[in-house]
């Protein structure tokens, strides 16, 4: 069977069954324009592959579980979020560094602060560790690597509320674990 004289909507039954060679004849005809979608907004040849490729990847891994009606719709509607949340991404992360360099200009004579920092960032590895296995790993996911509630789910195989109930028991626990540490900020300043 040519897959190639198919519509997009006689496809999409085959993809959602699993058939690698209805993905691959999705990704013939979308990739391009994928691709330059992505780098007109970006104007950065490597991240549109990135996005790209990472697009079509997320949608062989999910064909299961996602609902698509129009292929077109639904790749131009995915990309524009991917975009959105790799700025987001990166904008948390720039500012997080410059926080970190404000930081340490303003504290780099403090050995106390350091100190203090060390054995919060010990607590915090410390607590981590007590959680349970699954627990753990959400909360490193969600609280570490800024990982929405959704994509926990779907990177760790889970439903969302048992995702809702991973963050809710880490954070009760953590809460515990820390309380040592609740009042770090104003210990903190008192030595600024």
């Amino acid at each position: 069977m040519n897959l190639s004289l198919l519509t997009d909507d006689e496809l999409i039954v085959l993809f959602k069954d699993g058939s690698e060679r209805a993905f691959r004849e999705i990704y013939t005809r979308y990739w391009k324009e994928v691709f330059q979608v992505a780098y007109k907004k970006t104007h950065h040849k490597e991240l549109a592959e990135e996005l790209t490729q990472n697009l079509f990847t997320d949608l062989w891994h999910r064909r299961e579980s996602i609902s698509i009606i129009s292929m077109s719709n639904y790749l131009f509607g995915s990309l524009k979020y991917s975009i959105i949340n790799h700025y987001k991404s990166q904008l948390v992360k720039e500012n997080y560094q410059e926080h970190l360099k404000v930081l340490k200009n303003d504290t780099v004579e403090n050995t106390d602060y350091l100190l203090m920092l060390n054995e919060l960032s010990d607590a915090l590895t410390s607590g981590i560790a007590r959680l349970p296995k699954k627990t753990g790993e959400v909360f490193k996911l969600s609280r570490l690597e800024h990982y929405s509630i959704k994509d926990i789910s779907r990177e760790l195989n889970i439903s969302e509320k048992a995702v809702e109930y991973h963050i809710t028991q880490s954070l009760k626990s953590m809460r515990f674990h820390l309380k040592d540490y609740l009042f770090l900020p104003l210990i903190i300043s008192l030595f600024l």
